[in-house]
């Protein structure tokens, strides 16, 4: 059995009443809040359908969000309209350390990447 478990999925309708987000700001403070794109999403799923050597939990995202800068654009995209309660991060140099990793994903999908080059 093979799991995909993707980081937060930056999209046109994502707001901050999503329940998807409950929790964003502890996730940061941990060093686990990460997103990931659609279309990096959907090859992941692709990869780890097509690889019979595919197993277990992969965790599926292209960026930490670990460094006040990053946290204050993935704010901006969920809640737009509160910029004065977020400009605490402004000026803050401080990164979280990253206590997540996708590496097990990444190895498996740099041979389907290779694969799929060497196909076209």
């Amino acid at each position: 059995m093979v799991t995909v478990n993707a980081g937060l999925i930056l999209s046109n309708d994502l707001s901050i009443t999503n329940p998807y987000l409950k929790g964003a700001a502890e996730m940061y403070e941990d060093g686990v809040f990460v997103v990931t794109d659609l279309k990096f999403l959907v090859d992941a799923h692709i990869c780890v359908f097509e690889d019979i050597s595919a197993y277990g939990r992969y965790l599926c995202f292209n960026s930490a969000v670990n460094h006040a800068e990053v946290a204050l654009q993935v704010a901006k995209i969920i809640a737009p309209w509160a910029s004065p309660q977020i400009r605490s991060f402004e000026g803050e140099d401080e990164m979280i350390q990253q206590t997540i990793s996708n590496k097990k994903l990444n190895e498996l999908m740099a041979n389907f990447e290779t694969e799929q080059s060497q196909e076209n």
